[in-house]
């Protein structure tokens, strides 16, 4: 089954190996590189330290993601974090889910098996990039693996600089693995708890002698069980890419990524909290109410397109094109009802079929460079870019099983073995396409009055338009529904960082950013977009020749004219049959953020985050409600001397404060609110390395097997303790 896609590829990435000459492997730091990275010629040069032979991250080199200007996190008046390649590979982070679970300020839930919530500030993460671009998001989002990716950023607050449309949370953004101009290899096997098996191939190879030409492609095959019954994943996923270094002054890059998740018995819903009579049901955590016949496939491939053109000495060009198509198709159940604690009786499942195809366009060109004025350097970026996301679904009659819809109910809960009759899937023909299309122009600039002030400046102009086209059974176009549109929306970046001395800075800033939404008032005007704000300001410092950092932040976030029936006016008494609304002030966090991370010294790495949100909504604000306020995330790893050098090993500790869940469904009281109390989870990982190429590193999670609820209003457990060995070579 899945060991045959896992040689597959291994043997494909072992025939690209083979297709060169081997060179000696080495770090090299070029302009080149630096111009095709996107961070306008500004070079940092670090000394290299390594984790076990893995080249490590540095917080102080340039990071594009939050303006395109080419700042540091120092010099960055947002928080940032950073999760780099050599963190990846020591604690065996291989997902999304892995990597977001360990960042400051961030709180990642699951409604079920398949589908994961993350969390910044009070407001949903929706806002995925990769290499800046908007990627697969929506019904296609899945859990990236990040055998792809070299590092992953995540920028906390408002992000509408950039991305236009959104939520004042974060963005997170991957950045993809790129050929070098060095022959380089590695492998990687993996085999951990229920039936967890992975093997990674990742291959850089020049194509001309002198690397002008290069290419690298990198490779993942898994197959995993899970403590949940029946549940079990495969999943690929492969990129290949290759740079042209057209002319000493261009670089042209194409590429092509692909991922498969494909899960069997997958969950969808809760596991219930409450027996019949009131009581705490206690379900076992193997507990899984999903059918043998269940689905929810998901895949999604990008092919991408980039080209970097220095200009002169201070200036660059780059234009990134991306073309994402995504599908899904999942056939699941829902189990609802409460469980008797003597018969076994009370529960019963529903079934549920979805079905989408998404085809997202995205564009980005920009110029950056330096101008001189007032007898000093100042950084600017000129910039557009387009997206385009077009949905399609189609239309299924009911699911058949009874007269209407399929209900199976459970004969006793403690026998359920996974079997049921599967229904019958009835598509009528009749179609729709959902499109939105978004577009802005977008500058920024760094102006430097004085040695230690920066001020960061920066605005957009965004277009924003939306429809459904339906289509009937016979294929043909019927009607366009939902058509609404925003123009000429101004979204400002404000900012300012001021060097204290050569270690400490201190910033503000604010971010804005907004949210579309079709809703009329009472004289059938359009509401305004929802407005997300963000006001920061706070400490950052580096130490240990910019090694080490720290940094601490404030912040308020909004989000307001958010839409809420108008109770003055009845129902449904707009022209179009539809009911009035106004705009409210909305959901609005205040806290403070702190983070520690990088070198303590040579071989020992530290990672400390600590946040504290206070989350108000309005009391028809619906958005989710249940996130903790206090997230504490501690990671360290230490590589041994002497007689120990080859060992290394690190512990994590993620904590999460008191947690509450308002409108819990319950048998006796119709509706409770239901409590966590604290807890923090444990893990663990060594490294031992046989020789420079041959590592083997061992992870355990949840290392004291604490058993807790993933999320309240749907009520799922977390992971149990799990634990993986990978065998890692390199070359």
């Amino acid at each position: 089954m899945k060991q045959t896609r896992v040689t597959s590829l291994l043997c494909l990435a072992a025939l690209l190996a083979a297709s060169t000459p081997p060179l000696r492997a080495q770090a090299t730091t070029d302009i080149a590189d630096d111009a095709a990275s996107g961070t306008g010629g500004e070079v940092v040069k670090l000394d290299d330290f390594h984790v076990n032979g893995a080249n490590t991250y540095s917080p102080a080199t340039p990071t594009v993601v939050a303006t395109k200007l080419p700042l540091s996190v120092r010099q960055t008046p947002q928080s940032i974090s950073v999760i780099d390649r050599a963190r990846l590979d020591v604690e065996s982070l291989f997902s999304v889910d892995d990597v977001l679970k360990n960042v400051t300020g961030v709180h990642v839930a699951f409604y079920d098996t398949q589908r994961p919530l993350y969390f910044a500030r009070g407001f949903q993460i929706t806002e995925f990039q990769v290499d800046g671009m908007p990627t697969y998001s929506g019904s296609t989002n899945q859990e990236y693996d990040t055998a792809l990716y070299e590092r992953v950023e995540i920028i906390r607050g408002a992000h509408g600089l950039l991305t236009g449309a959104g939520i004042p949370s974060a963005v997170v953004n991957l950045q993809r693995k790129r050929p070098g101009k060095q022959f380089a290899a590695a492998f990687n096997a993996t085999a951990g708890t229920w039936d967890h098996y992975r093997g990674e191939a990742d291959v850089t190879v020049p194509l001309t002698g002198d690397g002008r030409v290069r290419s690298r492609f990198v490779a993942t095959a898994q197959s995993r069980g899970s403590s949940r019954d029946r549940y079990e994943e495969e999943k690929i996923a492969w990129l290949a890419t290759t740079e042209a270094d057209l002319t000493a002054t261009t670089t042209l890059g194409a590429g092509y990524q692909f991922q498969d998740n494909d899960p069997t018995a997958p969950m969808w819903g809760v596991i219930p909290r409450f027996a019949a009579d009131g009581s705490l049901a206690l379900l076992p955590r193997s507990t899984n109410f999903s059918t043998n016949w269940t689905e929810w496939q998901r895949d999604s491939a990008t092919a991408f397109l980039t080209l970097t053109q220095k200009l002169g000495e201070n200036w660059i060009f780059r234009a990134t094109y991306n073309r994402t198509e995504g599908s899904t198709f999942s056939l699941r159940v829902y189990a609802s009802g409460f469980p008797n604690l003597t018969t076994g009786a009370g529960l019963w499942l529903l079934a549920g079929v979805g079905e989408t195809e998404d085809t997202r366009d995205s564009l980005d060109a920009y110029l950056a460079g330096k101008i001189s004025a007032f007898g000093r350097d100042h950084d600017l970026v000129l910039g557009w870019n387009l997206n385009n996301l077009d949905s399609w679904s189609p239309t299924y009659a009911s699911i058949t099983g009874g007269t209407y819809f399929w209900r199976y109910d459970i004969p006793d809960y403690r026998t359920f073995d996974g079997t049921a009759p599967k229904p019958t899937l009835l598509k009528t023909g009749a179609s729709r396409i959902a499109i939105t299309d978004q577009s802005g122009f977008y500058a920024t600039a760094r102006l430097r009055p004085t040695d230690a002030l920066s001020l960061i400046l920066g605005a957009r102009l965004s277009s924003w338009e939306t429809r459904t086209d339906n289509y009937g059974t016979t294929g043909a176009y019927t009607s366009t529904t939902g058509a609404y549109k925003v123009q000429d929306e101004v979204t400002p970046y404000v900012g300012a960082v001021f060097d204290l001395n050569e270690t400490w800075s201190a910033y503000a800033s604010y971010t804005d950013i907004f949210r579309p939404q079709n809703y009329k008032d009472k004289d059938n005007n359009l509401l305004s977009p929802v407005l997300g704000t963000n006001l920061e300001a706070g400490l950052k410092a580096e130490f240990f020749a910019k090694r080490f950092q720290v940094s601490f932040g404030v912040f308020e976030t909004k989000q307001d004219n958010y839409a809420v029936r108008d109770a003055s006016v009845p129902d449904n008494s707009l022209p179009d049959g539809s009911s009035a609304y106004i705009g409210v002030d909305g959901t609005a966090s205040k806290g403070f953020e702190l983070e520690l991370t990088g070198f303590i010294r040579p071989g020992w790495t530290a990672s400390l985050g600590y946040s504290h949100v206070n989350t108000r909504r309005h009391a028809l604000d619906l958005t989710y409600a249940n996130v903790p306020e206090h997230l504490l995330r501690f990671h360290t790893n230490y590589q041994f001397t002497g007689a120990l050098e080859r060992l290394s090993a690190g512990i994590g500790v993620n904590w999460q404060g008191e947690q509450s869940g308002v409108g819990i469904n319950h048998p006796t009281l119709g509706t409770t609110t239901v409590t966590q109390e604290a807890f923090a989870l444990a893990n663990l990982n060594a490294s031992y390395r046989f020789t420079p190429n041959l590592t083997l590193t061992a992870s355990l999670r949840n290392a004291l097997d604490k058993t807790y609820w993933a999320t309240l209003d749907y009520p799922n457990y977390g992971e149990p303790r799990t634990a993986t060995v990978s065998l890692r070579w390199r070359y």
